[in-house]
């Protein structure tokens, strides 16, 4: 068995607004929540806008690592809604981590930003989402979020198949 990755869809986050919870780096690190009041999915077939209340909980930990948990709801042009929810990390190197807590700006090619996505769909075009594993590839850019997800696909071509 191999696997590959298939693009599936992208998301374009925009506006985003973070409000600190709490901070303590000797021990926790900054607790954040990302709210994301604008958004647009685009996907082969089908394209829509966030629904309000699209946030991201967020904690960065004292070596600069960002844990993630999102969750976003999207209305499509044609009236079919998705429920994304993903967990996930950012992390930058060590000699970058500083900047980063301190909320400076840093090159978008320095993160490692991945999240393992989960899908609730309500229209029976869109159950695919909910039959494969998916992975999303982050980039934070100083005006967007640009996330593209892709699905984990398995060919089987093990030897011992014959």
């Amino acid at each position: 068995m191999s696997l590959s990755l298939k693009k599936q869809f992208e998301v374009r986050l925009t506006n985003v607004q973070s409000t600190v919870v709490g901070q303590d780096y000797e021990h926790n690190g900054r607790r954040q929540l990302v709210y994301c009041p604008e958004g647009e999915i685009t996907g082969p077939d089908f394209h829509g806008h966030i629904m309000p209340a699209g946030i991201d909980h967020q904690i960065i930990r004292p070596d600069g690592t960002c844990e993630a948990s999102v969750a976003y709801g999207f209305q499509l042009d044609d009236g079919r809604a998705i429920y994304i929810r993903a967990e996930g990390m950012r992390r930058v190197p060590a000699e970058l981590a500083e900047t980063v807590k301190s909320g400076g700006p840093v090159d978008p090619k320095q993160f490692y930003f991945v999240t393992a996505p989960k899908f609730e769909v309500y229209d029976e075009s869109l159950r695919w989402m909910q039959e494969k594993i998916f992975v999303c590839d982050g980039t934070r850019l100083p005006d967007a979020v640009l996330l593209t997800y892709y699905s984990v696909e398995q060919v089987n071509d093990h030897p011992a198949l014959g």
